[in-house]
């Protein structure tokens, strides 16, 4: 390679326009560097692109593939992008372009592996087990996560179930996974997280789910939600119709509780998600909410559904978001914490934070609560409140009862 990239490199300019030729021919299904159109960027595309340099006797078969500077033209340049492309690819990537590949490719995944789905639509065919459809089983590792990822991130991959009746449309139950750019629809539940740690959902987009859209559940810890977007959820069951769901709930006995240490990052939730945008089940700790913007219309109220987000978990923490109540009278307080088992629902620290809620009072007749907390303790400062016209500090404590309908609460300032 050494002496090739010499070679080439001591050409005169005229010399590698001999070599360039204008890409003219643009093809929405190229892979990055895939100049043999086998379906695989390998060693393979720069040896055939090294001997058509060379002048040999070989044949690209897609020019836009090999375009990798994006200038019009492929030449030398272009290869040595992809022989440093191909120093820095992970050693085992599965490219799948239907729906049995992935099925198959999910239940073979091991650690450090790469699944990169192309455009298109993937319904799941076969017998499912509790409900799971397209499910990972596997560990990845803190080195060698396994990534499962949508190819073009601008035309993401979509997993469709048969029905929002019944099954899952995604399942991991493996530590240490990427979920990235990838669309779930039309199913029970979108995405499931169970007895997975260290797993990543980013990017994704799920929506027009049967009940919740992401749950994170069965002792699943230590996991990061980020960068997605949720919305019309609970089309048939309003009451659980969650849009991101941390836990179970006390009777719930199927699964462990402890959910810990999860976040929920930069995430959109809403429009017409049924019941909370987020709630965070009780035995949970540790939860961290920031950057996420809630929106509150079509929220129905059922299962005591009163707030963007529900607290039930002890040490969480919601920082930095937005919440637009959009006049959805269900919505009767911005955040709301409940202590449905004794000694849970606890040490809330929330700030930064920006609702508007159109109106001071609800339609109970009750004040517009920030944060409805009676038995639950919590920190606050920088929060901010409008009813339809300026931002309102609640930083006051002289102006407690007015935000904050909790007994334990402690005002504080940014360290």
């Amino acid at each position: 390679m050494k002496k090739l990239l010499m070679k080439i490199l001591s050409l005169t300019v005229s010399q590698i326009m001999l070599y360039a030729v204008p890409v003219t021919v643009s093809n929405a299904e190229s892979i990055t560097g895939d100049v043999n159109s086998d379906g695989v960027f390998d060693t393979s595309d720069v040896v055939l692109l090294k001997e058509w340099l060379l002048g040999k006797d070989t044949v690209i078969a897609d020019w836009s593939a090999g375009d990798l500077q994006q200038d019009g033209v492929i030449d030398v340049f272009d290869l040595c992008i992809m022989q440093k492309m191909l120093s820095q690819k992970p050693d085992n990537v599965i490219y799948v372009k239907d729906s049995d590949e992935l099925k198959k490719a999910l239940e073979n995944a091991g650690a450090g592996d790469e699944i990169v789905v192309a455009s298109g639509t993937y319904v799941y065919n076969g017998s499912v087990n509790k409900g799971r459809t397209f499910t990972g089983t596997a560990d990845g590792t803190a080195d060698k996560p396994i990534i499962l990822r949508s190819e073009n991130p601008d035309n993401p991959a979509i997993i469709q179930g048969q029905s929002i009746d019944s099954n899952y449309g995604l399942t991991i139950t493996g530590d240490w996974w990427r979920i990235q750019d990838i669309v779930v629809t039309n199913t029970s539940k979108g995405i499931i997280i169970d007895n997975s740690n260290h797993t990543e959902i980013t990017g994704c987009e799920v929506y027009n789910t049967g009940t919740e859209g992401i749950h994170i559940r069965d002792g699943s810890s230590d996991c990061i939600i980020s960068d997605c977007n949720v919305h019309d959820t609970g089309l048939v069951k309003a009451g659980y119709g969650e849009g991101i769901y941390i836990g179970s709930a006390k009777s719930t006995t199927d699964y462990v509780h402890e959910c810990d240490n999860n976040i929920i990052r930069n995430c959109t939730i809403g429009p017409d998600v049924s019941a909370e945008c987020i709630d965070i089940k009780e035995y949970t700790t540790g939860t961290i909410i920031e950057y996420c913007t809630f929106d509150g219309k079509g929220c129905t109220g059922e299962n005591y559904a009163k707030a963007f987000v529900n607290v039930k978990g002890n040490d969480c923490i919601i920082r930095n978001c937005t919440g637009y109540r959009n006049d959805c009278d269900k919505i009767t307080r911005a955040f709301e914490q409940n202590d449905v088992v004794e000694g849970w629902g606890q040490n809330l620290t929330i700030y930064g934070n920006t609702v508007h809620m159109d109106t001071a009072t609800n339609p109970d007749g009750k004040k517009m609560y920030f944060l409805s907390a009676w038995d639950c303790s919590c920190t606050v400062w920088d929060n901010y409140i409008s009813y339809g016209g300026e931002l309102l500090s609640t930083d006051n404590p002289d102006d407690h009862w007015k935000y904050y309908n909790t007994e334990y609460i402690t005002y504080n300032k940014a360290l």
